[in-house]
């Protein structure tokens, strides 16, 4: 299992922040239909529509959106989905043991939403989470969503470059390497994680441009020409978990220190626990009715059990038919049916079928022996 590490006190700071620009946004919206509905009993009230009540509409829409969009990345509000950070382990959970993945952390004026640490270098991953049809090309995105996914994503943020987010990202990341002192490579990678999203076209771009799926693939074609030792790894990684508060960089030292089958059984137990594992829980079974006890049957005597034997031997007499005794050999030219009547054994006879004629096709004369076969004679 892929090690996943969040900034957990960055995630809370964004929820609350998110969870007040929502509802600040629906207390504009109420404000506004309020100032709709007195004013229209007001006529002399009517600028105030102009004034507030349109301003506060659009407000509203906007403040209300933009925190929605950004809780459902973070799986909060009663969306249910998982987290982002979530998917991205889930999808490079096949990785190799050293693949290490830091969500929502910030390296001094640096803010990455995932980074990805391998033997190789460090990935940025840039996650979009809108929907429609994207068109790439030449570092530039556009995107297709019709009227109705228009109308349903009012207010959400756009795509916008992320390939010139993540050029600067990537940058300022080499920067901070090389001020610690290490020189390693650099890349990044642009996935839209919206399993409503298409992309239709990506070429001559500066970073690869994928879906949630295509990620791992995208991740494993990436080579360099560096290969750090696992002491080597772990000295650059600890720069980067000195720079997350104190809860958090415990918690990695830890989970980096264990051995890969006690973590994965540690980050199951904890997944567990928390809610959030996949397995769907068993329906609990509904109580069993309990059995009817029947009453138990008269214990026979033999002198009845003969009599008994023998009323049944003298009613299969009188219906025709003999008792069915697989140790009693039949008369010869005798059959038993599945109704245990005895019937004469008549032989089957077979029809024989006569071939049916072979047909052959009508051959064509060929031409000048009897003249044009197309039933034109020449003329001598």
């Amino acid at each position: 299992m892929l090690l996943s590490i969040s900034n957990k006190a960055e995630v809370q700071r964004e929820i609350r922040l998110n969870r007040i620009l929502f509802w600040l946004g629906v207390a504009c919206l109420l404000s506004s239909m309020l100032v709709l509905f007195v004013s229209a009993g007001l006529p002399s009230l009517a600028s105030l529509v102009f004034l507030i009540g349109y301003p506060a509409l659009i407000i509203g829409l906007l403040l209300s959106k933009r925190g929605a969009y950004t809780n459902r990345r973070h799986g909060v509000g009663g969306y249910k989905i998982a987290p982002e950070s979530d998917m991205l382990a889930e999808e490079l959970s096949s990785l190799p043991a050293r693949y290490h993945l830091y969500n929502w952390i910030k390296l001094d004026d640096l803010s990455v939403d995932h980074l990805l640490m391998t033997p190789q270098g460090a990935m940025i991953i840039l996650a979009r989470a809108q929907q429609g049809d994207i068109k790439a090309g030449h570092d530039r995105y556009r995107r297709k969503i019709g009227l109705t996914g228009w109308f349903s994503t009012l207010g959400e943020p756009g795509v916008g470059n992320p390939s010139l987010e993540l050029a600067n990202q990537v940058k300022k990341l080499r920067a901070w390497f090389e001020k610690k002192g290490y020189e390693i490579p650099v890349d990044g990678v642009v996935v839209f994680t919206n399993p409503r999203t298409k992309i239709l076209t990506a070429e001559e771009m500066s970073f690869p441009v994928c879906h949630l799926h295509e990620l791992k693939t995208a991740v494993r074609g990436w080579e360099t020409e560096l290969n750090m030792t696992t002491g080597e790894q772990q000295e650059v990684e600890d720069q980067i978990i000195n720079a997350l508060p104190a809860e958090s960089a415990e918690e990695a030292r830890t989970l980096i220190q264990m051995p890969g089958f006690k973590r994965d059984a540690y980050l199951k137990a904890q997944r567990a626990a928390s809610g959030k594992d996949k397995e769907k829980e068993v329906a609990p079974k509904a109580p069993e009715k309990p059995k009817k006890e029947e009453a138990p049957k008269p214990k026979l005597t033999p002198e009845e059990r003969e009599r008994l034997r023998l009323e049944r031997i003298k009613a299969a007499q009188e219906k025709g038919r003999q008792p069915a005794n697989p140790y009693q050999p039949l008369d010869p030219g005798k059959k038993m049916g599945i109704n245990g009547k005895v019937r004469e054994e008549r032989p089957a006879v077979i029809e024989k079928k006569l071939p049916k004629r072979r047909v052959e096709p009508l051959r064509r004369p060929t031409p000048g022996a009897f003249g044009d076969y197309s039933g034109n004679e020449k003329k001598q």
